[in-house]
């Protein structure tokens, strides 16, 4: 008997062994997940799941500000824990912005990120300033090989600033690259809108550098490009100056960049209607200002001043916070969208100087875009800014709750323009450099046109680009943002926006008209504010390197980055011009 037992007990251990190998292989190497009762699932609104956890990120929204154009759906268990957070995005329908009605833009394409607008943007930025350096590529070359970041500190210091930047850009592994120095000629009398004609060509074929592998890299020198431009923009208090919008938290915490680009130190006050203030905490609130305060922004946070007015009136009704936090020094009110963005406010203030702020004045633009003006009347479109003197601004501030009370509309852009037919006889006066700018896609013809402007607008949802590194230049040497300069024979420079080159040549341009790059530009329906038009060039006519990065160095230099995105199914590589604009 004993014998037929000994058999028995090792075919039981060994079922036994056989069992705990097969368990722990699959759970240990298969990571088969825990078992669950099968639940059904609920879709909840995207606050509530961010609240479950960090996994899902927020949407930019295109260009409401203080409002979700987007709804953003994760799926939950009901009973119990799912193994698998499902997120749908959709395409938003056509997107306003909420200060004033507009003619709607082409779907714009929703990003989803962990950094705000990378612009625009912007992200976008639109960058948190929004901005992801305009139409760039992605390029995740260290991603996929598993390569560590790119390194400066192997390469040679004069090249720090490519390789540093080449991160966030995203460019190619390697770079076909040129750098050229700038020796600017500062001026009180360059005729800002010549397009002076250099000689010498700006390009050349470059070098190829390995953001990896540059400790050899040898850049050829040039002598610099001497070229005449306007002085710098004085420093000056802009004290006389109020600003206000109203938008939600998270769009106002991503604008605080693109908003400290032009306001910060200046002394000019910033007043802010946070429209979901109520649903965030004390300390919530106190980081933000506090956000403001470390960028040098002289800025004071509201709640709204009525809990049923929503964003677009709040945009009117930020005027009696205005009144109340208001000096006597104060000469102009601006009321403006959460992404009107200002290059500098010395043109501003200087154009405001030539009217009567002790008068009832109303201050503004149209939309380039005649539909809307057929649309919405004749006002000042919110975007490109609005702007009231004084005496009126008081005026509106005591009518302003009658004001939007008995509007027929809730669009903040009307809701003004009729209290001020109510209750003045002052009319909208235009003032020139303000852009609303309804254009969207490739603008490119827009800011190569040598345009001066004071306001920007819907640079992080309508079309992307990185106006804060664009604006450098305007810090640099003041109206010389945006002029223009002929190369050789097939080249323009687009101070802090573009270098393009025609394969035609230069002299087959006509370089008084806009080129119409944007949809709808052959509409016709913008020749009133910004034609004629010519028409846009064909990409195998026209080759553009866009800025992407912009950095004014310790020692005053402005340094700038242009670059031409290379066709990765081809094998191309980014090619990269580095403009050094010399301060000394």
């Amino acid at each position: 008997m004993f014998r037929t037992k000994v058999p028995r007990v090792f075919v039981l251990a060994g079922v036994v062994l056989l069992f705990l190998v097969t368990y722990t292989t699959l759970h240990l190497y298969h990571r088969v997940p825990p078992s669950y009762p099968t639940a059904g699932t609920q879709l909840i609104p995207a606050k509530d799941a961010v609240a479950l956890g960090e996994s899902i990120d927020h949407v930019v929204a295109a260009d409401t500000p203080g409002t979700d154009s987007v709804p953003i759906l994760a799926a939950v268990p009901t009973q119990e824990p799912a193994t698998q957070v499902e997120e749908s995005v959709q395409e938003p329908d056509t997107v306003e912005s909420p200060s004033q009605p507009q003619v709607p833009p082409p779907v714009q394409t929703i990003e989803l990120g962990s950094g705000g607008s990378s612009g625009g943007d912007s992200s976008s930025s639109d960058s948190g300033d929004g901005d992801s350096g305009g139409d760039s590529s992605t390029n995740h070359q260290a991603e996929d090989h598993g390569l560590p970041l790119p390194d400066a500190k192997h390469c040679p210091k004069d090249l720090e600033f490519l390789v540093r930047s080449s991160i966030d850009l995203e460019l190619t592994e390697r770079v076909r690259y040129t750098r050229r120095y700038i020796e600017p000629i500062f001026s009180n009398t360059v005729d800002r809108d010549e397009v002076a004609n250099i000689t010498e060509p700006l390009l050349d074929d470059g070098v190829e550098v390995d953001m990896y592998d540059c400790g050899d890299a040898v850049i050829p020198q040039s002598t610099p490009i001497k070229l005449h431009v306007p002085k710098p923009h004085p420093e000056t208090s802009f004290t006389h100056l109020s600003f206000g919008v109203a938008t939600d938290y998270s769009r106002l915490n991503d604008s605080i960049a693109p908003f400290a680009h032009w306001i910060s130190g200046t002394g000019a006050r910033l007043v802010a209607v946070v429209m979901d203030a109520k649903e965030k905490s004390s300390t919530e609130m106190d980081q933000l200002q506090h956000e403001f305060d470390v960028a040098g922004i002289n800025a004071t946070l509201v709640k709204p001043i009525n809990d049923k007015f929503d964003t677009s009136q709040c945009h009117f009704s930020v005027l009696v916070n205005m009144l109340e936090l208001s000096d006597p020094d104060t000469q102009w009110y601006g009321l403006l969208d959460d992404d009107t963005f200002f290059p500098a406010l010395q043109p501003l203030s200087d154009s405001l100087a030539k009217l009567d702020h002790t008068v009832d004045s109303y201050v503004g633009a149209l939309s380039e875009d005649f539909q809307a003006v057929r649309g919405f009347g004749i006002m000042a479109f919110g975007g490109a800014g609005a702007f009231l003197s004084a005496p009126l601004a008081k005026k509106l501030g005591e009518q302003a709750f009658t004001c939007i009370n008995e509007a027929t509309t809730r669009e903040g852009d009307t809701i003004l323009r009729d209290c001020v037919y109510a209750n003045s006889k002052a009319k909208l006066t235009m003032l020139p450099g303000l852009y609303q700018q309804d254009i969207t896609s490739d603008v490119s013809g827009f800011f190569e046109a040598g345009l001066k402007p004071i306001t920007l607008h819907h640079w992080k949802s309508w079309y992307r680009a990185p106006v804060e590194k664009m604006a450098k230049a305007a810090t640099f040497c003041g109206h010389c943002f945006l002029q223009r300069w002929r190369f050789g024979t097939d080249t323009i420079l687009s101070n802090g926006y573009s270098i393009a080159t025609y394969k035609d040549g230069v002299e087959s341009i006509n370089l008084q008209l806009m080129e119409g790059t944007w949809g709808k530009a052959d509409s016709r329906d913008f020749d009133f504010s910004l034609g004629p038009l010519r028409k846009a060039y064909p990409a195998d006519q026209k080759a553009s390197y866009k800025l992407m990065e912009a950095e004014i160095a310790e020692n005053g230099d402005l340094k700038q980055l242009y670059v031409k995105v290379g066709d990765s199914a081809a094998g191309e590589l980014d090619q990269v011009v580095e403009l050094v604009w010399l301060k000394h």
